[in-house]
């Protein structure tokens, strides 16, 4: 998805944001937000909402010296989940449908996102978390997504963010461990899971393919040709949260991909039809 035109005032509050974040001189603020200013005329036209984060970042980390800015909040949202886990992963093996249970904890850890909500409580976490055990879900895409995972030899799963990563776990094991790869970011980016990221998140077994690139979601530009690789050969490919699907939702021969997100922005919701903070199983395949 390119940027849209309502984008543009979530894009400016995040680089106001950020501007802030970057010096506490006034004049050196303005001329940081000159920058993002400049940027944003220059590439919003042809460019995904994550690829135009990527840009505004790699400003930020430059003039900070701060690569990760966003570290404590990563280990505080896997520490959260971490202490959540044992009660979920009972809960879906009490469930009358497993499967379906750990899809639902899988997509009610993306409410974990510092993107979309720069001052999100993390506190409220747990409470969004658990009552997606009795949200609603798209039931034919459930099944869809029950038959494409049983069928598939070789999955590409990408994650999103900290904390949710752990809860992924739960539909990871589910699916069968030995035929999952995940994808991850290739740099710092919001509360984003790197490499970094997946011993603590219980994930560090597995193999791993990042993107080479900071965006919060998955550049076709500027992946990294072996991420780009597995994720047009693999048979099936599980996208985690938003960012995912905005990157990839519309792109050219990602019609296997299947999207697991919560509806957190007004220009997903206008797309999608969805209600803010639903639980969503989106795919193109026929």
């Amino acid at each position: 998805m390119q940027v849209q035109f309502d984008c543009y005032k979530c894009i400016l509050n995040q680089i106001v944001e950020m501007a802030k974040r970057s010096s506490a001189v006034d004049s050196e603020r303005r001329q940081i937000l000159k920058q993002f200013i400049a940027l944003t005329v220059e590439h919003a036209d042809n460019s995904t909402p994550p690829e135009m984060a990527s840009f505004f970042y790699d400003i930020y980390c430059r003039k900070t010296g701060v690569d990760d800015p966003y570290a404590q909040v990563k280990e505080l949202s896997t520490a959260l989940a971490q202490q959540l886990y044992p009660e979920m992963a009972l809960l879906v093996e009490q469930a009358a449908d497993p499967f379906a249970m750990a899809v639902r904890f899988a997509i009610g850890g993306n409410v974990i996102d510092f993107g979309s909500h720069p001052d999100y409580d993390l506190a409220q976490a747990a409470g969004a978390i658990r009552e997606t055990a009795v949200l609603p879900v798209d039931e034919n895409m459930l099944e869809k997504l029950r038959e494409r995972a049983a069928e598939a030899k070789e999955v590409f799963y990408i994650l999103d963010n900290c904390g949710e990563a752990v809860l992924d776990r739960l539909l990871i094991d589910r699916i069968g461990a030995g035929k999952v790869t995940l994808g991850v970011r290739g740099k710092p980016i919001l509360n984003d899971v790197t490499r970094r990221e997946l011993a603590a998140s219980g994930l560090g077994d597995l193999p791993v393919i990042d993107t080479g690139d900071r965006a919060p979601g998955v550049s076709l530009r500027n992946s990294a040709p072996e991420f780009l690789k597995k994720l047009h050969r693999a048979d099936l490919v599980i996208a985690k949260g938003q960012g995912n699907f905005e990157s990839l939702g519309d792109a050219d021969g990602m019609e296997k991909i299947f999207f697991l997100f919560r509806v957190k922005c007004p220009v997903i919701q206008m797309q999608t039809g969805a209600e803010p903070g639903s639980l969503q199983i989106r795919c193109r395949m026929k």
